[in-house]
């Protein structure tokens, strides 16, 4: 009988508390999407926003502000809307390159203490300034959330390591590691991510094509779905004079780090075992011999090594470290500094081993 009269209080409680939220949806303007530029006179930001309408449509625009700082950049376009401006929507943060050049710590700190941004909030670097790419999606797809569904998909289905916020915080902010972003390129109008840009700190130093993301991803974590192709040669492809490629998809990856030596120059051996499908392969190969599938592994596994040894040494070249080599001698050693290792980064000795187990061959 208790029960019975308690339960509608509840929903009397439920039905209140909606009806007290003073923001309603068609009085409101929300953030989807942020960029930030350096212009002439200082710094350019601006928001991809939309707006309800009549019937339940919603329509985009595109505002621009312009500041001696990134600082308060929502408070000073929220003066440009008859609407307050929301940010609980906000799903993607672009960088232009030049700003992403001279660093973006000012607001990274910014959105990692925002309480009203998620920590799965979407941040990119663009190869020009980063509002002209938030006026194309604009114009062309018409598609608040295009951005973070691209990176979203690719990460899920494709080579980009998981990359949002809370990575990226954890990156900036922790000792022996640096931030990767997704890299965005405009070629003829459309909209592609061609790779990833490495930073040193919080700035961009470098970008890598999505070919070497893949790499990235099997060393920092699963590579599952993403995909790469790999030169083969065998009698048939010898006689065309031309080189053969398999194209493969990753169905499972892991890297095991050991610190074979810390002073006065760590050592480190990374040991990666990928488990792959093969999507294409020449027609001279045989996928019912378990003799050239052997063989194919050992070529794979051969090439791959190759490729993480080059990856790394353009790392250790640059001075970025996305992998974590920093981290990892730092926790096996007490008397680490993050000054003292960027002197002998460069120098750092990696060897590299891999094993490929090809578990299908798909229809090949």
């Amino acid at each position: 009988m208790f029960m019975r009269k308690i339960f509608p209080v509840f929903i009397l409680c439920a039905v209140l508390s909606a009806c007290a939220d003073p923001k309603i949806v068609n009085k409101i303007c929300l953030v989807h999407a942020l960029s930030f530029d350096t212009v002439a006179n200082g710094k350019k930001s601006t928001a991809l926003i939309s707006q309800f309408k009549e019937k339940g449509k919603t329509e985009l625009y595109v505002l621009h502000t312009e500041s001696n700082s990134n600082l308060g950049a929502v408070s000073r376009l929220n003066t440009r809307t008859n609407d307050p401006l929301e940010r609980g929507q906000l799903r993607m943060a672009l960088f232009g390159k030049t700003s992403a050049e001279k660093g973006i710590g000012t607001e990274i700190h910014q959105f990692f203490r925002n309480p009203k941004i998620s920590s799965r909030l979407q941040l990119g670097v663009v190869d020009r300034d980063a509002s002209e790419l938030l006026e194309i999606i604009k114009k062309t797809h018409d598609e608040p959330f295009f951005l973070s569904d691209m990176i979203e998909q690719n990460m899920r289905s494709g080579n980009l390591p998981l990359v949002n916020l809370h990575v990226s915080t954890f990156n900036y902010y922790g000792e022996g590691r640096d931030m990767f972003l997704p890299y965005f390129k405009i070629d003829h109008g459309e909209v592609r991510i061609d790779g990833l840009a490495l930073f040193r700190s919080d700035k961009k130093i470098i970008e890598i094509s999505m070919k070497d993301a893949f790499l990235l991803k099997m060393l920092i974590q699963n590579s599952k779905n993403g995909d790469y192709k790999v030169p083969v040669s065998g009698k048939e492809s010898n006689k065309q004079g031309s080189e053969d490629f398999i194209v493969l998809r990753s169905m499972h990856s892991k890297a095991n780090y050991i610190v074979n030596k810390v002073n006065p120059i760590p050592s480190i051996s990374i040991r990666l075992n990928l488990v792959t499908e093969l999507e294409n392969a020449p027609k001279w190969v045989d996928l019912r011999s378990e003799e050239q599938l052997t063989q194919l592994e050992k070529t794979m596994g051969s090439y791959f090594k190759k490729e993480i040894e080059k990856f790394l040494s353009l790392l250790k070249e640059n001075k970025v470290d996305p992998v974590g080599l920093g981290d990892l001698v730092r926790s096996r050693s007490k008397e680490w500094s993050a000054q003292d290792f960027e002197k002998i980064y460069q120098v750092i000795e990696t060897s590299v081993s891999v094993q490929v187990k090809i578990a299908n061959t798909g229809s090949t």
